[in-house]
């Protein structure tokens, strides 16, 4: 609990600013609430002041009628009287001139002068006019009626004829208030309910995503650290964690794979340029010295040749890929016969495949195959198949070839006989640096960049290429381009 809580973990960080987002909603939420109870409250007070003004007005007439008629005033008293002790209102009524004639504080209609209220009320001339014509209801800012009153007025019109106005005034902040304040009461209550619960839920479900996140954080820095045996939990409810650690434990395989792969590389490249530069340095020695007999002197050099030669391929293996890394190669393509280029590549394995007795197969059956391609890009493709092909077929085995245009793309078979190789291995066996398994009795020289080469070639030309182990008697390497 306490290294979620302590200050800078990400538990705190989304926590804290989780609850400030609810905190602002539910603030919002309450402003809005209360601008809405406001203004529908103010709406329903107006309406009811409205109506009944308009209730008075159509009974009001006996007032201007009957002058004399005490009678008359007395009931419009116990009315204004009655609305005004029910709406908590103030309720007159006015002539046109603006004097008021009649109102609920004063029980004797005809004499409204003893109301201390009202007495020395005139209604202004402008409220008047508005009055008469079609009425108005309004909240009033002035000394008329006061700061912050509700004014409903209704024209009283007697057999066609504007006689006088009903007014109902209602203080709109006395009412209010406890209303809002019974409303907040409520709402807080709410809030308060909301808030707590808030804290537990959302505790809950931040600790749902940050405790994961933390755990594999843990793990991507055993992986910074080269430690790549560390995996992540992928046992989530959660789809979207559990996609996420197992493409954390997908890429911690894939990085296993490449340290493996870079530290079988350095050790293979310290052995291929070790062997032949201790070759190189033995004989070379030897013939300075005189150790080794002059008539012998040219078959070492010979044999001095050759490993400067094999020097030479691992030096150039390692700067092509150095530049097809940095994306320093591009290719140029241009039209023309691969069937002549393979024949080509292969007879520069001619020694070789003669030395091993290996029998060649398919170029009779081939004619020309035009391709869309950079020549010198792909020579180093079908030179490293054939180099490949040749390495690892048996004494008497066969080398097959095949090359065709089909549909959109031009396909090239190379096949050669080999002792069965697993599907692991097959699966890896275009990965920089990987070696097949060196316990076989294959030639294995190199250090594992040759197919690596041929597929990240066959790529840039827009192809595939893929190897399948046929039968567990050979290896088959088919790869195709577009023709354009």
């Amino acid at each position: 609990m306490k290294d979620l809580l302590k200050k800078g973990s990400l538990f705190r960080k989304y926590y804290s600013k989780t609850i400030a987002i609810v905190f602002g909603y539910l603030f919002v939420v309450g402003a809005f609430l209360m601008i809405f109870i406001s203004v529908q409250w103010w709406n329903e007070k107006i309406e009811v002041l409205t109506d009944n003004a308009n209730y008075i007005a159509s009974i009001s007439d006996d007032i201007f009628v009957n002058a004399n008629d005490e009678s008359n005033g007395n009931l419009i008293n116990k009315i204004l009287k009655i609305m005004s002790n029910s709406t908590q209102s103030d309720y007159f009524i006015t002539n046109v001139d603006g004097r008021i004639v009649i109102c609920s504080d004063e029980s004797n209609s005809n004499h409204v002068q003893k109301c201390e209220i009202h007495k020395s009320v005139i209604i202004s001339e402008s409220y008047m006019k508005r009055a008469l014509n079609n009425g108005f209801s309004d909240y009033t800012r002035d000394e008329v009626f006061g700061f912050g009153k509700f004014v409903v007025a209704v024209p009283i019109i007697i057999e066609g004829s504007v006689k006088g106005a009903i007014f109902a005034v209602e203080d709109a902040i006395t009412g209010l208030v406890p209303y809002m304040l019974s409303i907040s009461r409520i709402f807080f209550y709410t809030f308060f309910v909301v808030i707590v619960s808030s804290f537990f839920i959302l505790y809950i479900l931040v600790r749902k995503i940050t405790v994961p996140v933390k755990e594999m954080k843990e793990v991507t820095n055993h992986f910074a650290k080269g430690e790549f045996d560390y995996r992540a939990n992928e046992d989530y409810k959660e789809e979207y964690l559990s996609e996420f650690a197992k493409s954390l434990n997908k890429m911690a395989y894939e990085l296993s794979i490449e340290d493996e792969a870079q530290k079988s590389f350095v050790a293979n490249v310290s052995h291929e340029l070790k062997t032949p530069m201790t070759t190189i340095g033995g004989f070379i020695d030897g013939i300075l010295d005189g150790t080794v007999p002059s008539e012998k002197t040219l078959e070492y050099l010979s044999i001095v040749s050759n490993e400067v030669k094999r020097l030479s391929r691992i030096v150039v293996s390692m700067l092509n890929l150095s530049k097809i890394e940095a994306g320093e190669v591009s290719i140029s393509p241009k039209k023309y016969d691969v069937s002549y280029q393979i024949f080509e590549t292969l007879l520069s394995f001619e020694k070789k495949i003669n030395e091993k007795n290996i029998r060649v197969e398919g170029f009779e059956e081939m004619g020309n195959v035009i391709i869309n391609a950079d020549r010198d890009l792909f020579q180093q493709v079908i030179y490293n198949l054939f180099d490949n092909a040749v390495k690892f077929t048996p004494e008497g085995g066969i080398i097959s070839v095949k090359a065709e245009n089909n549909d959109d793309k031009t396909y090239i078979t190379i096949k050669n006989s080999c002792k069965e190789i697993t599907d692991e291995e097959i699966s890896r066996i275009f990965e920089r640096f990987y070696k097949v398994d060196k316990s076989r009795s294959f030639d294995v020289k190199g250090v594992g960049l040759g197919l690596y080469i041929v597929k990240t070639i066959v790529n840039m030309h827009g192809g595939e290429i893929s190897a399948r182990s046929v039968d567990g008697e050979s290896l088959e390497f088919v790869f195709s381009i577009p023709l354009d």
